[in-house]
């Protein structure tokens, strides 16, 4: 016996790809998602490669502002925050690059991450650097509790 299903269902899976492919294009607009990343449906309409975006990390202390060599074992993290910079993944990456020594004495008081984008003009196609997201974490340590108390 063959079991024969209406046509609507024949449609769902059509449906569903849509909606992911709608859903992928809202947040490449609305939250700096990679067009790459989340689908990849918008991966052939644009210039912006995996390599087109970079990232910046600064300690911030009173009167002191050094930025931070990333380290080799944080490279899938940063990979995903250059996917997708959500204040949840930069403020991850913050509190691991908080405990990152520098040379500069005292506790960290914040740490500051930008993420930059090269776009191109559409007429020379001169390439430029855009901030797409950028965060800057308060760093509550017991060192810096102590120094308040």
């Amino acid at each position: 016996m063959t079991l024969m299903r209406s046509p609507w269902f024949w449609y769902v899976p059509s449906l569903l790809l849509c909606l992911v492919a709608a859903n992928q294009q809202r947040l490449v607009s609305i939250t700096a998602l990679s067009p790459w990343a989340g689908g990849g449906f918008g991966m052939f309409s644009t210039a912006e490669m995996r390599g087109n975006r970079h990232l910046h990390a600064f300690a911030l202390r009173p009167d002191i502002r050094r930025e931070l060599a990333i380290p080799a074992s944080l490279y899938r993290q940063v990979q995903q925050v250059l996917a997708f910079p959500s204040e949840a993944a930069l403020r991850a990456l913050a509190m691991k690059l908080a405990e990152i020594p520098t040379p500069d004495s005292g506790p960290v008081a914040a740490i500051e991450i930008q993420v930059w984008a090269v776009r191109f003009a559409r007429e020379t196609l001169q390439p430029s650097g855009v901030l797409l997201q950028a965060l800057e974490v308060a760093i509550d340590s017991r060192e810096n509790r102590a120094a308040e108390g």
